[in-house]
């Protein structure tokens, strides 16, 4: 006799068999017998053979329901050796010989594991007395259904099982691709602390702004190059996770001259809050032209969502005396919160390599994109230029600024005061 396991057999084939196991206990059958794999097979709506019938035009549902009326009209009761002992976890006989042909075609096939047109190929083959009444309603041509083609190709267990096994890898693989840096949480730390020191001090030492809004800055510019990042991983760019940009870790999205030093020389000079990081987004693996437009948008918006959530007091409390009390600490606060400002409005200007040109870009013909090329080479120092010798544009610029940070109810001298105490050696 034959040894048979489940790696022989397809997923959808050994839930067929479960399924005629668990009807012939509901009939009371002594033990299983083709006719309950036949069931079985027709349970399984999705599966190679179901999908053959169909297209042979057959009524799967009314074939299971009518093999249901047999089982309904009288007990299926068939083989069972007289030493129950002797004979505990043997097969039917006839059943011994549905599987093994079930096998056979499959190898004929070329495949290593039978599926449920097999199943049902080895059961019509040399039909049982139930199965060759139910064959008179349903006359289903055993040679057909081994020739017809099928849309669906099962998969064995032993496939599924390591596909899963994969799965649960990439599935730990991208939670840790998603935790949080320590140093990101050391930077936040460090960032509650000292603004825990500011607002209990009466006379807080000089740097201590200088530590707190320049801390602060680099948790906002690890949100905004995250916000990019999530949005691409979302977008199908899954090349963000094995870089490392999901972690809120800043070392990942910098250089340390570029990304930190220059934006906080900028800042000393003339109070702008630069884009610092840099993540590297495939855009060709970004599923539309909306969700490229999101990917560029979520870095100023997760600027935004900081800044929002450190103007709520200001928000929220109307009388000015009340910031007074703390003022160091409150000072500190809104320079933050004006840097998240001109962050965003800096990061919205539509030139290339800014990310408001980034929002505009998949929506632009190549030839626009030709005609600008080379502002992705220069863009940045034009922009400078602008501000120090555009007195239009940078009118413009600041008067956004201060706009919006009004609407967020911040007191323009806080700012001023925040920004005098930050450079504290002048």
């Amino acid at each position: 006799m034959q040894t048979l396991s489940p790696e022989q057999f397809s997923v959808q084939a050994i839930q067929a068999l479960q399924q005629a196991g668990a009807i012939a206990s509901r009939t009371r059958a002594l033990s299983l017998s083709p006719v309950h794999v036949l069931y079985g097979v027709l349970t399984q709506k999705d599966a190679d053979a179901t999908g053959v019938l169909a297209a042979l035009g057959f009524d799967v549902d009314q074939m299971q329901r009518g093999i249901k009326a047999q089982f309904d009209s009288r007990q299926m009761v068939r083989w069972h050796g007289d030493d129950r002992n002797k004979e505990e976890g043997r097969l039917d006989p006839a059943l011994q010989q549905v599987l093994t042909r079930a096998l056979d075609e499959a190898h004929t096939a070329g495949v290593h594991y039978a599926s449920t047109r097999d199943l049902l190929v080895s059961t019509l083959a040399n039909p049982t007395a139930e199965i060759a009444e139910w064959l008179q309603t349903w006359p289903v041509d055993v040679a057909t259904v081994r020739e017809a083609p099928v849309s669906v190709y099962e998969l064995s267990a032993a496939t599924v099982a390591e596909q899963r096994q994969q799965q649960a890898e990439q599935a730990k693989s991208t939670r840790r691709a998603w935790a949080v840096s320590p140093i990101f949480l050391g930077l936040l730390a460090t960032m509650v602390g000292v603004g825990v020191y500011l607002y209990q001090s009466a006379e807080p030492t000089p740097i201590a702004i200088f530590v707190f809004v320049t801390v602060g800055w680099v948790v906002s510019l690890a949100l905004h190059e995250f916000g990019h990042a999530a949005m691409a991983y979302l977008g199908g760019d899954y090349s963000t996770a094995e870089r490392g940009y999901l972690t809120l870790n800043p070392l990942k999205y910098t250089h340390p001259m570029l990304s930190i030093v220059m934006p906080v020389v900028f800042l000393l000079l003339g109070g702008i809050g630069l884009p610092g990081g840099a993540v590297y987004v495939n855009m060709g693996a970004i599923r539309s032209r909306w969700m490229r437009s999101v990917v560029s948008a979520a870095g100023p918006a997760a600027n935004g969502l900081f800044a929002m959530a450190l103007a709520l007091p200001f928000l929220l409390v109307s009388d000015v005396s009340f910031f007074l009390e703390h003022f160091y600490f409150w000072s500190a606060i809104a320079l933050l919160i004006f840097l998240q400002i001109t962050a965003i409005a800096f990061n919205l200007i539509p030139m290339p390599g800014l990310d408001g040109f980034g929002i505009l870009a998949p929506w632009l013909p190549m030839s626009v994109h030709r005609m600008l090329a080379p502002l992705y080479s220069f863009g940045y120092l034009l922009l400078i230029f602008m501000f120090w010798y555009v007195d239009a544009f940078s009118s413009l610029f600041w008067g956004f600024v201060w706009v919006l940070l009004l609407q967020l109810n911040v007191v323009p001298e806080l700012v001023e005061i925040g920004f005098s105490m930050y450079r504290f050696w002048m």
